[in-house]
């Protein structure tokens, strides 16, 4: 009985620690830094490693074996709540003196080197911005691993002008589809999730406005998550929701009349509804201030390729050395809550870099599993992907499919010949009408050919490069291609015609 309860004792004292570990890394390489930088601020235990003393990369082979000392077996965040569990923290999760007597080889959120052969790439991808800001604003949110999954689908979706226009029959076809080789294989999605979804993408995310199903809504979603007036709000609603017509046709007489109100406050309310954004999806704010980093940079060295960390964004922290003085000398003077003060946010301060170095661990670890299996696509200038699931890279480095997925998503890798997202290497098969199957990223290949050779006085629309594409043995409906297409960033045949 008492081993019982001292197993279960632990196992909830190791469940905060697991979550932290799988939101950090969730987490893009801007994001962390962010995380990192409030951390810093909020917790006195954490302090930033001088500048002098460090380098931009970490490449792997200096990954200190106390960083690879842990492995733990991962728990779906749906499981167990984090807020709730994280204020159990005891004594007994860390002993200080155990620590500071290793502290030298174990302090550090990561090791540093002197390797400074490779250049950081910051790159800004016109078109596509405001969804990459989407996806992390999406993956940073508290919301399921399944909402997240159908969270991605809608936003990719989403027309140039930030509208969710598809049907739902098409989304739930397209995620029973993706969800093969994932931690969702065996989900269903239901209609319900999809709205839920959706409701949560309209109401939390921004720009406000994103991802309505027409006009109206695009406007009333804006109106109800503005600062305005709520008298202003209400009435602007109602003139949304019942004389759309007339505020189309600019009836100012008639809206006054049928909401008994001056001409003076139609006015303010026309004012209002003109300032909202009828096109989110034109947010030149995002576009300017979104930029990609990679998380990783790979380069082929003799018959190689070494993995290297991209950490020029993150600070290096560690214990603060303050404290420690302060533990180290009056430990033994220290009054209980003083001591309960320390050991809490010691005990946050250690999960917080454990959590860091588990994410740079696990990384690596997907990475070399990617190019080992795609090492054609590496060794021909990134051509020639095979389909790939991500339970087959889980099998390899005995990890679970749901951290594989958490670790890709919103994450980047810069190779020789570009920028590339980590879930890009994934790929659903996708077949040939002679037999066979190709991956998605070869099938994007051909359609970029398509479009590049295209007649630009009249270039083809999205159904005439179904059918070309049907041509070359690629069986991809219409409502595909599009997806591939923006996700090349090339836009639409109109935009794409020149004199």
């Amino acid at each position: 009985m008492l081993n019982q309860i001292n197993t279960q004792k632990q196992t909830q004292n190791l469940l905060p620690k697991i979550i932290l570990q799988q939101n950090i890394l969730a987490l893009p390489a801007l994001a962390l830094d962010n995380i990192i930088k409030r951390e810093l601020e909020m917790n006195p235990l954490l302090e930033e490693e001088s500048d002098t003393d460090l380098d931009e990369n970490v490449p792997v082979s200096d990954l200190s074996e106390a960083d690879k000392k842990e492995e733990l077996n991962p728990v779906s965040e749906d499981d167990v709540n984090y807020e709730s569990e994280k204020e159990k923290n005891t004594d007994e999760e860390y002993n200080w003196d155990e620590y500071f007597e290793n502290e030298e080889p174990d302090s550090r959120s990561y090791e540093h080197s002197n390797n400074g052969e490779y250049e950081n790439i910051v790159v800004s991808e016109e078109g596509k911005s405001l969804k990459d800001s989407l996806f992390l604003q999406l993956h940073l949110s508290s919301i399921t691993s399944k909402r997240k999954f159908i969270g991605e689908e809608i936003i990719w979706s989403l027309n140039d002008e930030g509208y969710f226009t598809d049907k739902d029959e098409d989304i739930i076809k397209d995620l029973n589809s993706k969800k093969i080789g994932t931690e969702f294989e065996g989900e269903v999605f239901k209609r319900e999730e999809l709205d839920d979804t959706l409701n949560y993408i309209q109401k939390k995310l921004d720009p406000p406005g994103i991802a309505a199903r027409n006009l109206k809504e695009c406007l009333l979603i804006q109106v109800d998550r503005s600062n305005k007036d709520q008298e202003i709000k209400n009435l602007a609603s109602e003139v949304l929701n019942k004389f759309f017509d007339e505020l189309r046709l600019k009836k100012y007489e008639k809206i006054g009349l049928e909401l008994n109100i001056d001409m003076q406050k139609v006015k303010e309310i026309f004012d209002f509804i003109h300032n909202l954004n009828p096109k989110p999806g034109y947010d030149d704010e995002v576009s300017r201030n979104d930029y990609i980093i990679p998380d990783l940079i790979i380069k082929k060295i003799d018959d190689d390729y070494d993995i290297v960390l991209n950490e020029k964004y993150s600070p290096a922290i560690r214990i603060s050395k303050t404290y420690r003085d302060l533990y180290t000398a009056k430990k033994s003077k220290l009054d209980d809550e003083t001591r309960e003060y320390l050991m809490h946010n010691f005990n946050k301060a250690r999960w917080f870099i454990d959590a860091i170095n588990s994410r740079r661990e696990t990384l690596v670890k997907i990475m070399r599993a990617i190019i080992n299996r795609q090492r054609y696509y590496f060794d021909n200038n990134d051509s020639g992907l095979k389909p790939m699931f991500e339970k087959e890279i889980a099998e390899e480095i005995m990890m679970d499919s749901s951290t594989i997925s958490r670790a890709v998503r919103g994450k980047y890798v810069q190779t020789d010949s570009g920028i590339h997202e980590l879930r890009s290497f994934f790929t659903t098969p996708v077949s040939k009408s002679e037999g066979g199957d190709v991956s998605i990223s070869e099938a994007k290949i051909t359609l970029k050919m398509l479009i590049d050779k295209e007649n630009k006085i009249k270039p083809l629309s999205d159904k005439d490069l179904a059918e070309e594409m049907k041509k070359l043995g690629f069986n991809i409906a219409r409502r595909t291609i599009s997806k591939y297409r923006e996700s090349l960033n090339i836009p639409m045949a109109k935009q794409r015609r020149e004199i």
